[in-house]
């Protein structure tokens, strides 16, 4: 998007997620994408709490949701956006219950097969991607996120299903109740950066540039 008054690394990330979807839904016809693409789209459950009282209880809000009803059962695809710097409290966002969680023990894309992370790189792609990628393959991370390992790895490269978007895709189990009938989950990985994004050696120096010039 050519607007980096508004679209750049240091916009709320809510704010990045809806601009998208707003330009999504408004060129749709122009890029011919077919199905219904919505944003922010919000869910719940139906608990009764009292004997009279129905509720609506397990709010959500998905970023960006993709639904077509072509194949049998209808795909619901969620797009999970989150902001993914160099740091470890940056990939701990991204892969916790705010992020890749949500479609192993949350409750986003319920009995659907795949789901899309979108990582919002606020520093260069080769300061944060490789960590994480490298984490993902982990035993730390087979644990906590449920993975499934093929061939020695937890994720696999190239994508299955966005080959030319996505980096790679992971999997995951999750409860019968949640799980398409094979049990498990895939997770396609795309990560959207911004131009001249600095690297993150390039960003310290600066800061102890900052700081050194203060201190004489």
């Amino acid at each position: 998007m050519s607007s980096p008054e508004t679209f750049n690394p240091h916009e709320k990330e809510p704010c990045l997620t809806e601009l998208l979807g707003q330009h999504l839904y408004d060129t749709k016809a122009i890029h011919k994408l077919t199905g219904l693409w919505t944003y922010e789209t919000r869910r719940g459950k139906l608990r009764r709490t009292t004997p009279k009282g129905v509720r609506i209880v397990e709010r959500k809000r998905t970023d960006i949701q993709y639904f077509s009803n072509k194949e049998d059962p209808a795909l619901e695809l969620v797009f999970e956006f989150k902001k993914l710097g160099h740091q470890k409290s940056h990939r701990d966002y991204y892969v916790g219950e705010e992020g890749i969680l949500r479609f192993v023990t949350g409750e986003y894309s319920l009995r659907q097969p795949l789901a899309v992370m979108v990582g919002i790189l606020v520093t260069h792609a080769d300061d944060c991607v490789p960590p994480l990628a490298q984490w993902l393959n982990g035993s730390e991370a087979k644990t906590l996120l449920y993975m499934e390992t093929v061939g020695g790895k937890q994720t696999r490269a190239p994508s299955d299903f966005f080959p030319d978007e996505s980096l790679f895709d992971t999997e995951h189990l999750r409860s019968r109740e949640k799980a398409p009938a094979h049990g498990t989950i895939v997770i396609s990985h795309i990560f959207l950066g911004f131009p001249g994004l600095p690297r993150a050696s390039v960003q310290r120096g600066r800061k102890q540039a900052v700081r050194d010039a203060l201190e004489s």
